[in-house]
């Protein structure tokens, strides 16, 4: 490759990379709008499975934007020691090791939510649980349609 032609291919590549960056960040602010817009459209939001919450709009061509918010996901390990597994303890009370395995740390067991709903009262279900989950940020993805021919 001659000289001249390698000053192309970087100064192209360079202005690709300098595209793709700008429209990431523009891509970035119009996820912002649209969780921002669900947020504000709760009553639209629909339930799912998981028990997170799912919002969809449509776009002028057909197209699809759905904003999950993810229920928050239960935290892989509990430390052994401090005072989160200390009120964990206390909330679960002799049901403890029936929620949860013992590691180097503890995490709790699968369907922890059900069998911590079905073995405490609500309330203290309902607490313990939220000490055992990390917040999940909420994702946006799309669907496109081919458009017709006009």
């Amino acid at each position: 490759m001659i000289d001249s032609m390698l000053k192309s291919l970087v100064t192209e590549a360079v202005a690709l990379d300098r595209e793709i960056n700008e429209k990431a960040d523009r891509l970035k602010e119009l996820k912002a709008e649209l969780v921002a817009e669900a947020r504000r459209r709760e009553s639209e939001l629909a339930l799912t499975d998981g028990g997170g919450a799912r919002w969809t709009a449509e776009g002028s061509d057909g197209c699809i934007a759905r904003v999950n918010f993810p229920a928050p996901t239960l935290k892989a390990k509990i430390d052994e020691e401090g005072k989160v597994i200390e009120k964990i303890k206390d909330l679960a009370g002799g049901i403890f090791t029936r929620l949860f395995v013992p590691t180097m740390s503890y995490r709790p067991i699968e369907k922890f939510r059900e069998e911590a709903a079905t073995l405490l009262p609500k309330a203290d279900a309902n607490r313990l649980i939220k000490l055992c989950q990390s917040a999940t940020a909420p994702r946006v993805s799309f669907e496109t349609t081919e458009r017709e021919a006009a």
